[in-house]
């Protein structure tokens, strides 16, 4: 447990005195009416309780002794009244202290440190502090794109909450599941996730909550190719953010787009994508990229070949310029690399796949690897 350690009451005592070499007796003082030998022997062994005011006799006739000794006594009351809970409470905080500290770190301090706490945890179950710190493992692991095991420790912090009543802690927790299932392609398990969520807690929950719940659930609908589903979910989401949040409007926007391509409604799909391009700021690059993107499907789809190219050059002149951070970036590559394979530029195909491969392993986004895989072997 590294240097962090609990005491019972009675070890304290005991290695009290042979801190400051001093016997039961000396404790105890001359009034045998207020404390004896005896009753120090039973605190020590466990087998009776301290208490304030026989703490207070004991330090006294300590400083006593010590003050003769010309030594200072640095422990006092609380500390030897502290119990074996409320010292694993205190340690608990340090770690957690200690897990934010080393998180910025990826030379695998976190991780060994957290299996050190967890160790901790199997003789102290403090269920506040447990959320507390697996919350934070899976910050971690997101932020480090290892969405397994971010998973995990979002849903051991849930596994610990009373999810029939609503808190800040549950719904950020349920917004975090929701997120890494988007990046692991779990669409049912964020589907229910949001749901819970939505259904669970209706009212109570803010817009920006209530917005983020409804794009997740949409895209995985999407993902499921329900998309009639998920035009329904982006269509309550559209009155929602439309005059709050031009940038995420126009995200919405864009599912909406893609919705209707691929109920094959082209035309109103290249409605929306064109309305977008005049929408969308011209420094957010990643979405103005994914709208080209979905415009090129459109066109291609509408036998309009020289208006797709006409936008895939310009994806081609924007894409590198995309956040090196984004963890769309395998994704839009990847789906780049199969527009040109829809209009049989397959030398051009090959190259995005590879940097979407390269993206990929880079974010640990094992789904598009697979994906990638499989296109550059056909």
């Amino acid at each position: 447990m590294g240097g962090y350690e609990i005491l019972s009451v009675g070890t304290k005592l005991k290695n009290l005195r042979e801190k400051y070499n001093v016997k039961q007796d000396d404790l105890a003082g001359g009034d045998s009416k207020k404390i004896t030998r005896n009753l120090i022997s039973q605190i020590e062994h466990g087998k009776a309780n301290l208490t304030k005011h026989a703490a207070e006799i004991m330090l006294n006739n300590l400083k006593k002794i010590c003050d003769k000794r010309h030594i200072t006594i640095t422990e006092t009351i609380e500390y030897l009244m502290e119990d074996e809970k409320s010292q694993a409470s205190r340690i608990l905080d340090k770690y957690i202290k200690e897990l934010k500290d080393l998180s910025i770190y990826k030379d695998g301090s976190f991780t060994e440190k957290l299996a050190e706490v967890e160790g901790f945890f199997v003789n102290w179950n403090l269920a506040g502090k447990k959320i507390a710190i697996f919350e934070l493992a899976g910050d971690y692991f997101s932020n480090n794109n290892d969405f397994y095991n971010s998973s995990m420790y979002y849903e051991k912090a849930k596994a610990l909450m009373d999810v029939n009543v609503y808190s800040d802690g549950l719904v950020s927790i349920l917004r975090k599941l929701s997120m890494v299932y988007s990046y692991m392609d779990k669409y049912e398990e964020n589907i229910k996730c949001c749901d819970f969520a939505l259904n669970q807690f209706g009212d109570k929950l803010s817009e920006q909550y209530r917005s983020i719940f409804l794009f997740n659930s949409s895209l995985c609908y999407s993902g499921l190719k329900k998309y009639n589903i998920a035009l329904e979910r982006l269509k309550k989401l559209e009155h929602i953010i439309k005059d709050t949040n031009m940038d995420k409007y126009c995200e919405v926007l864009g599912q909406e787009g893609f919705c209707l391509g691929m109920l094959e409604k082209h035309n109103e799909a290249l409605d929306v994508f064109n309305r977008i391009l005049k929408l969308v700021s011209e420094d957010n690059l990643e979405l103005r990229v994914l709208v080209m993107f979905n415009l090129v499907d459109a066109y291609i789809n509408l036998d309009k070949v020289d208006m797709a190219k006409r936008y895939l050059e310009q994806i081609a002149q924007s894409i590198d310029n995309v956040p090196q951070t984004s963890k769309r970036l395998a994704g839009l590559y990847r789906d780049t690399g199969n527009l040109h394979k829809k209009i049989n530029e397959i030398k051009s195909a090959k190259s995005y796949y590879l940097k979407s491969l390269e993206y990929a392993k880079t974010y640990k986004q094992y789904n598009v690897v697979r994906s990638v895989l499989n296109e550059l072997f056909d």
